[in-house]
């Protein structure tokens, strides 16, 4: 399966980590969160940009401690509205912030965090999430797509090349 964001579609883009086990959240059944690498691996800056300019990814590259690497369709998972998913956490983009305002650029579905927000705490409280809920049609979903790591271990990411 491919993936391609559209103006409907949030990118959730900063920082981010996951430490595993059941740190989950229920997901309201009109969002879908979508994660491109598995949980564990860091995101590449040639993916998140990839997503934030809508185009289709096919293939990721999975790095392994700098010795092999693996080919993948995205997206590993899709989390289901109404299913539990791993509440991740965003942080700002710090070191990133110029490439992320110059990536970003003048698209208003890609949602940054200025303090570290838990997934749960985003789709609760974030403005832009609100108003893409509201103007959903019937039976549609929000989908939320993750662009920052999911790290647990360092020396694994996933790349575009």
């Amino acid at each position: 399966m491919s993936v391609k964001v559209t103006n409907k579609d949030i990118v959730l883009l900063g920082h981010g980590s996951y430490p595993g086990g059941a740190t989950n959240t229920k997901l309201p059944d009109n969002i879908d969160l979508y994660l491109l690498p598995p949980v564990g691996y860091s995101l590449t800056t040639d993916v998140a940009a990839a997503l934030i300019h809508q185009e289709e990814i096919k293939n990721l590259v999975l790095h392994h401690d700098k010795s092999t690497t693996g080919n993948i369709e995205p997206a590993v998972a899709v989390y289901k509205g109404g299913e539990l998913a791993p509440n991740f956490t965003l942080y700002n983009l710090d070191s990133l912030s110029e490439w992320g305002k110059k990536t970003i650029g003048d698209k208003k579905n890609v949602v940054t965090v200025d303090n570290d927000t838990l997934l749960s705490e985003l789709i609760t409280s974030n403005a832009k999430i609100k108003d893409a809920l509201k103007i959903l049609g019937p039976g549609e979903k929000l989908k939320l797509y993750w662009s920052a790591c999911a790290n647990q271990v360092s020396g694994y990411w996933a790349s575009l090349t």
